[in-house]
């Protein structure tokens, strides 16, 4: 009984439900749910995009403001001044730009420290250059006043051979200024090629030997034939400058040796002979520009020969290192062979 009734009623009630799904009235009802939730959403998401735009625009507040205080403090900062930035805040990234310049300031100070430092180096040793120059113009100028009241026709000459061998040596310094100033340029051409070595050591070595031969000297050469890669008449300079300071300031004879590094292709040309007063020289000084040992003081040279050599070779990717081996000097020249 009690089924039959359950069945009667259901048969009565689904003609009325369907009805009432398919009314426009339900349709409305349902329209306006989909709407509530649709406003939700829409205003979800404008919630969002306000919160998203205005948490930028206090991110982009905060680098504003921190990158303004560093600005300032740059521009106002001396550029003698010691010191650095600070990192007041910890914004993604901002401690590695902090930092990166701080390693750029660093860098900048020391380089100001090693320009000031070459600067006074340079005025110390233009003031030595300077006496070194006025002391042969003035003994020349000497000669020639007493050559002009002289009767004697040989010691007149005796005097101006004098003189001129005094303004011989001002010139040779003044060229060797002249050329340490064209080695340092940078624009100085230079063309580098295959070049014979032994033939130009042995050119070298040759125009010396009326000098080696008046000091009893009879230089070495061990060298193979062997070709490297430099300009002609910058590696000539280089040769010629070593010969001539082993010469000025040497005490025994010359040794010149080409040996094979380690290094592939790679060849060093060893100049070797004994110095006095080794206790006073510092090779590691030996190729700075005007640098002279207080034992060499007395002697001919501007100190800028070797610092030339140092810098045609730095210009053709060659380098040049010196030693001491007891009281002998070995000055090496380490080259590209090809």
């Amino acid at each position: 009984m009690h089924d039959v009734f359950l069945e009667q009623l259901y048969r009565w009630l689904e003609p009325l439900v369907d009805w009432l799904l398919a009314s426009s009235r339900m349709e409305w009802l349902v329209g306006i749910v989909e709407g509530f939730h649709m406003a939700d959403a829409l205003m979800l998401a404008a919630v969002l995009v306000l919160g998203l735009a205005l948490g930028g625009l206090f991110v982009i507040a905060c680098y504003a403001t921190e990158l303004g205080r560093q600005a300032r403090f740059l521009t106002a900062r001396d550029r003698a001044s010691n010191a650095r930035l600070t990192c007041g805040s910890r914004l993604p990234g901002m401690v590695g730009v902090v930092d990166a310049v701080n390693a750029e300031l660093a860098a900048a100070e020391a380089e100001r420290v090693e320009a000031l430092r070459a600067a006074d180096e340079f005025s110390r040793g233009l003031s030595a250059l300077s006496h070194d120059v006025r002391t042969p113009l003035t003994g020349a100028r000497g000669y020639l006043q007493l050559a002009r009241e002289e009767e004697d026709p040989a010691r007149k000459d005796a005097q101006l051979a004098a003189a001129d061998a005094r303004l011989s040596a001002m010139s040779g310094l003044l060229d060797e200024l002249f050329s340490y100033a064209r080695a340092a340029d940078p624009d100085t051409p230079l063309e580098l090629g295959p070049i014979a070595l032994r033939p130009l050591l042995e050119q070298v070595l040759v125009g010396h030997y009326p000098e080696f031969e008046e000091r009893g000297w009879e230089p070495t050469l061990t060298c193979d034939e062997v070709l490297v890669e430099a300009d002609g008449e910058a590696l000539s300079r280089i040769v010629e400058n070593l010969v001539t300071n082993a010469l000025r300031h040497g005490s025994g004879p010359l040794s010149v040796r080409a040996r094979r590094t380690g290094e592939k292709d790679r060849l060093a040309v060893e100049f070797a002979n004994s110095v006095a007063g080794s206790d006073t020289l510092d090779p590691d000084r030996l190729f700075e520009r005007f640098y002279q040992a207080d034992s060499s003081r007395s002697t001919a040279g501007s100190g800028l020969g070797l610092s030339v050599a140092a810098k045609l070779a730095e210009a053709q990717g060659m380098t040049l290192a010196a030693r001491l081996e007891g009281n002998m000097l070995v000055v090496t020249l380490v080259v590209s062979a090809v």
